[in-house]
């Protein structure tokens, strides 16, 4: 089993200090990062979150969206990397899994966010897939204003302690090259308008049939820190996706779950794997 962990945003440009693990690949004017280890198949994908990094999966790997899909399959292509994939997606990451599983469903021996995305409107949270393209522009622009700007927060702080001092460091590095350059994501309303536009189709998707995954081999974690009866429902109709989906719930965990319980991260993978390679039989 190899283990990718591709960082899709095109204007990090990493340079030379600190070096990111794995190495940058040349797609012919852009260059993507690219940490691939192990052996074997299926390739598991990992996409990270809006302000996550490679670094933060070490202890889970070993050692406009239709570009950004784009460029993954040119990446997975120029590497000669092999389907099937494992498409792992955690938070912001969620979107770019399901969308590359919409675009090539036949590459993919599991995939996993339809509605996750709510802007303000009118001062009522609105999910950006229900949003007309009109809506989202006054929408965006309150967001704009009204969202405060990020911050990077300590390099060692809950759960980012628990990676080495090396990783917590490029990191940190990363994420405030990341808010100083780019800032709020969706970060340019063309942006925005490719996740209403992901969003809005995959919430179609999902309307059309009682699981449009089909029997996809899928595991949903859930955390059980800073969650709610609302979120906890948004977490079962993500499993709901597949029929064969299941719902993990993570004890002792925040957002970041491949931070906080990295063993079930790795659980989860395993099992996709095992369950995917039985279908195929």
């Amino acid at each position: 089993m190899r283990a990718i962990l591709v960082t899709l945003v095109a204007v990090l440009v990493l340079y030379a200090d600190p070096a990111p693990p794995g190495r940058m690949v040349d797609l012919g004017g852009r260059r993507l990062h690219l940490n691939c280890t192990g052996s074997g198949s299926p390739t598991v994908l990992v996409e990270n979150g809006g302000g996550s990094f490679a670094v933060e999966w070490a202890l889970v790997q070993p050692d406009g969206i239709e570009q950004i899909m784009d460029d993954l399959n040119l990446l997975l292509r120029t590497e000669k990397i092999d389907s099937p994939y494992i498409l792992v997606g955690a938070s912001l990451g969620c979107i770019y899994v399901r969308a590359y599983q919409r675009r090539y469903p036949e590459h993919v021996a599991d995939g996993t966010h339809d509605e996750g995305i709510t802007l303000i409107v009118n001062g009522k949270p609105v999910p950006i897939s229900l949003l007309s393209p009109d809506r989202l522009a006054g929408a965006y622009d309150e967001y704009m204003k009204l969202a405060p700007k990020p911050k990077p927060g300590p390099a060692d702080g809950e759960p980012l302690n628990r990676l080495t001092s090396d990783q917590q460091q490029a990191r940190h590095w990363a994420l405030v090259k990341l808010i100083n350059e780019v800032g709020l994501l969706p970060n340019t309303l063309p942006v925005a308008e490719s996740w209403r536009q992901e969003f809005t189709a995959l919430r179609r998707q999902r309307m059309s049939t009682p699981h449009p995954l089909g029997s996809l081999p899928l595991r949903v974690l859930e955390r059980s820190q800073d969650t709610d009866e609302g979120w906890h429902a948004k977490q079962v109709q993500l499993a709901a996706l597949s029929s064969t989906g299941k719902l993990i719930r993570a004890e002792k965990s925040g957002h970041m779950i491949h931070l906080y319980r990295p063993d079930l991260v790795i659980e989860a993978i395993t099992s996709v794997i095992a369950a995917s390679k039985a279908q195929a039989k």
